[in-house]
């Protein structure tokens, strides 16, 4: 008896102990989500600078009298830097996604699965079919089929 306490006690402090490192798991992983958002915007913010100098060499561009003033050099290289910021910003949008899948599949894989589907169940007769000797009707159903009455001869009905 004191045995079978002692199991009990011990799945509890396991489901408790890998509960708590998925939970402290988990948090890691949000405080780096946070650390991601912090980044992006000051990504964002190095962007936006980018965009306004871009803007300004274009601007700079137009009044040396260019006529295309995005095949300057200046102006490519600024362009070039933009395209630099914006796809580092865009991986950390990706790296967040991949943590909050991490975190959705780790409460996906402690969800109790249900019993059914650990106990493979053997396929049910059809209601009315023949059930072979030696094997157990499901419950409902006849154990043998119906056997066909034999024919009572009219009765007379002159009595």
């Amino acid at each position: 008896m004191s045995a079978h306490v002692a199991e009990k006690g011990g799945g509890f402090l396991r489901s408790t102990w890998r509960f708590l490192v998925r939970f402290l798991g988990n948090v890691c992983r949000r405080i780096l989500i946070f650390c991601r958002y912090t980044l992006i915007c000051l990504q964002q913010q190095r962007l936006r600078r980018a965009w306004a100098r871009l803007g300004q060499r274009v601007h700079l561009a137009l009044e040396e009298g260019e006529v295309n003033p995005m095949l300057t050099e200046p102006v490519k290289d600024a362009v070039q830097r933009a395209r630099r910021l914006k796809a580092a910003k865009d991986r950390q949008y990706a790296a967040i996604a991949a943590l909050r899948e991490n975190i959705r599949r780790t409460w996906e894989e402690a969800a109790p699965r249900p019993a059914e589907e650990a106990e493979p169940r053997e396929p049910v007769a059809e209601p009315g079919a023949a059930v072979e000797p030696g094997e157990t009707a499901e419950p409902g159903e006849p154990a043998e089929p119906p056997a066909a009455e034999p024919e009572k001869p009219p009765e007379e009905a002159g009595t």
